[in-house]
């Protein structure tokens, strides 16, 4: 479960009763967002004007508070975001660069998330973390790249890593972010990203995980042009959570179980499948919608599910979880 807040301020008067409707629904990993580089909801020493207002007007340590509560009784994964709209609008040399040209105002290049100032922030984000919080694992997310990503930095570590002399160009003299060199350059680069952070993280005793997006009507591409190959990311991932929100794509619930199919080679305690709540139109999926998919899901060769957020779960939502999880484990 992803326990996501509507407001992270006012959040302590809503825990107790979520701590145990998760307790009914038998869920025993709960995934909590320790915020960005740029707006942290734990206490960073060393980096105090990046806490974000949420701790900074109560003085609580979210990530510290929810840790030692839901640890007691589950697996603790820290969710870590590389949006990083504040960090950008102070270093806008920083920011990625789309196909057209625009600079994102929330993703940095790709080189300067592997090698640059911002890199080196999050890693120490990602050591400081795994150092001093009681959690088990840390997961990263937001980390695709499709229409940003084309700025020089980008394109000079491209034209050194396949030997061109240019970005492949569409017949209007666009880049072609569709071929397939970009996307496994592109893998290559987070790749070497993951192995600086699953060093870190590991050095804890703490697994690294990472988000990662499913290739809808390709799942063979396996995210390849988004720069995340499952392949190579697992060369440093200890697992992957895809994200199967089937709501935002147009598929079907039952569409899971391809899914875990496609990637059942990777072993499923490398995989964990994300189900998100989230439908099109600023919609909710429907709690038979949601049973569907668990229930596909658990019935494949990847039965691992994080259903995610927390916080758009109906009562009917939960009850679904609790007859499904509860079913499985009599």
């Amino acid at each position: 479960m992803r326990v996501d807040y509507d407001n992270v301020k006012t959040s302590r008067s809503e825990v107790g009763a979520l701590e145990q409707k998760m307790l009914n629904a038998h869920v025993n990993l709960v995934a909590l967002g320790a915020g960005r580089v740029d707006w942290t909801y734990f206490k960073w020493q060393g980096h105090e004007a990046a806490w974000s207002s949420d701790v900074k007007d109560t003085g609580i340590d979210f990530l510290a508070d929810d840790a030692a509560r839901f640890g007691k009784w589950a697996t603790v994964d820290a969710v870590v975001d590389v949006f990083a709209p504040r960090y950008i609008a102070a270093h806008p040399q920083a920011a990625a660069v789309s196909w057209l040209g625009k600079a994102s105002d929330h993703l940095v290049s790709t080189m300067q998330l592997v090698e640059g100032d911002f890199g080196k922030q999050l890693l120490e984000m990602l050591d400081y973390i795994a150092a001093h919080y009681p959690v088990d694992s840390i997961s990263i997310t937001e980390l695709s790249y499709y229409i940003d990503g084309y700025g020089d930095d980008d394109k000079a570590a491209y034209l050194a890593y396949t030997g061109r002399s240019d970005w492949p160009r569409n017949a209007i003299g666009l880049v072609n972010i569709d071929d397939p060199s970009i996307g496994k350059w592109r893998s290559y680069e987070i790749g070497r990203f993951l192995t600086q952070a699953a060093a870190v993280v590991h050095r804890h005793n703490k697994k690294l995980y990472m988000d990662a997006e499913v290739s809808w009507g390709n799942l063979g591409l396996e995210a390849t042009d988004k720069g995340q190959n499952y392949g190579v990311m697992l060369q440093a991932a200890d697992r992957l959570v895809l994200w199967d929100y089937f709501g935002l794509s147009g598929y079907q619930p039952e569409y899971t179980a391809r899914i875990a199919q496609s990637v059942q080679k990777y072993g499923a305690d490398r995989i964990i499948l994300s189900i998100g709540l989230w439908a099109n139109g600023g919609n909710v999926i429907s709690p038979d919608a949601l049973r569907l998919a668990m229930q596909s899901g658990l019935h494949s060769p990847i039965p691992n599910l994080w259903i995610t957020p927390s916080h758009y779960l109906t009562d009917k939502h939960w009850q679904v979880l609790t007859d499904v999880w509860g079913a499985s484990n009599k």
